[in-house]
């Protein structure tokens, strides 16, 4: 489709964004924008139009997922592979099993029965023994502890963000102040601050990391709209500040996953830092970052900006995220544009990641799993298009705003 250079207003027509056809050729020139927001893409292709999507029973969709997961059980935790088998460290770590956590979070807060509440419960205390004294945070593995011991700072913001949302399930204030130790503990091992800032991937500090960097602002950006601790606050936006002046040399000015590596850009490092940037501006902080928030986002849906277009296909663990947090902005914003386009990603998960054994181990696209660290019959694979599914239910739901909410302004109720 060759540029077109007129104003666009865009509307949504039955859950589609269309662009006005037949314009004048006299009207002053415009780049077409997303909800206002340009591209931060020097060349400013139009947003993507998204085609129709089915309606599916999103909560059904979880509930199958669900099962699924529970033939990972391993007693009362899970395994990282099915079976368990997979050398000495045969238990689910951190990354591994935080989509499943997300899922009963979110499954909670779409339907919140005394059943699903106590699934939050029973999934957040067991996760509570990732936590190791010694070095003031969660380790990747339960039953890792000792001083020496390799945490990772991006386990913790997942697993902080986590925990936040089971307080946001279940308004047991137990689990904010586990959210509050991973923060903590980010806050006061995580950040460079002798280089001149940027986030070390885990105390063996061997590099700065994008989505350590994405977690851990996102977390803290959640945790202030619950508690109010203004350090968190400035922490963040000491952190956001240098991601957007150091962490995006990419040509599309998008954030890296690994420092001056253009080719690294990945979407779940995009969408934590799109709806922390939301928030540090819905706090008071300045209109700045609703723009770079709005930019970053139409440049994640820009027409040449993606190979694949609508179509999100790496891997199921880091797409899930990506929409997960994009449909979050997009019920804070009213932009219904994000929820279609989670709609449409979990439309294709539910038709093509059945694989081995009747189990969700595939892509949602077709085609082989693109991320070299998701291996066959992995536990975050079934988990993490399970989680796209717990979260469609939230957002295609009455309950939608419960999930942006602080607990103290939270609607109540099923």
């Amino acid at each position: 489709m060759e540029r077109v250079r007129l104003l666009v207003v865009a509307c949504l027509v039955g859950g589609l964004l269309a662009l006005p056809a037949g314009a004048g050729a006299s009207r002053a020139p415009r780049q077409l924008t997303l909800y206002g927001f340009e591209p931060l893409t020097p060349w400013r292709q139009p947003p993507l139009s998204l085609p129709a999507v089915d309606p599916r029973n999103w909560s059904a969709l979880a509930a199958k997922g669900l099962a699924q997961s529970r033939r990972f059980a391993a007693g009362s935790w899970y395994c990282e592979y099915l079976h368990c088998a997979h050398g000495p460290y045969p238990l689910a770590t951190i990354w591994g099993v935080v989509p499943l956590f997300e899922t009963v979070d979110a499954v909670a807060i779409a339907s919140p029965t005394p059943a699903h509440l106590r699934a939050v419960v029973r999934f957040a205390r067991h996760a509570e023994r990732f936590y190791d004294p010694a070095v003031g945070g969660y380790a990747p593995y339960i039953g890792d502890r000792g001083a020496n011991t390799t945490v990772w700072f991006d386990d913790n913001g997942w697993l902080g963000i986590a925990f936040l949302n089971a307080y946001r399930a279940t308004h047991n204030v137990r689990f904010l102040g586990d959210a509050q130790r991973a923060f903590r503990f980010i806050y006061a091992k995580g950040w460079d601050r002798a280089g001149g800032g940027g986030m070390w991937w885990n105390t063996g500090h061997p590099y700065h990391s994008g989505p350590a960097l994405a977690s851990d602002s996102l977390l803290g950006a959640l945790l202030y709209e619950e508690d109010h601790e203004t350090w968190q606050l400035e922490a963040v936006r000491e952190w956001v500040d240098w991601a957007n002046a150091n962490d995006d040399h990419d040509e599309r000015q998008l954030y890296l996953e690994i420092p001056n590596e253009p080719n690294s850009v990945n979407d779940y490092v995009q969408a934590p830092l799109i709806y922390a940037q939301y928030l540090l501006c819905k706090d008071g902080l300045g209109q700045g970052y609703c723009t770079r928030a709005g930019r970053v986002a139409a440049t994640m849906v820009e027409r040449h900006a993606t190979k694949e277009g609508f179509r999100f296909n790496y891997g199921p663990e880091y797409d899930a995220i990506w929409l997960q947090w994009m449909m979050a902005y997009g019920e804070a914003t009213g932009e219904p544009y994000w929820l279609h386009l989670a709609e449409l990603n979990g439309a294709a998960a539910a038709a093509h990641a059945t694989a081995a054994g009747g189990l969700w181990l595939g892509s949602w696209w077709g085609g082989p799993i693109r991320d070299p660290e998701t291996h066959p019959l992995m536990l975050r694979t079934v988990a993490a298009t399970t989680s796209l599914f717990a979260w469609l239910s939230v957002y295609t739901s009455p309950r939608a705003k419960a999930a942006i909410a602080p607990v103290s302004s939270a609607p109540k109720g099923p």
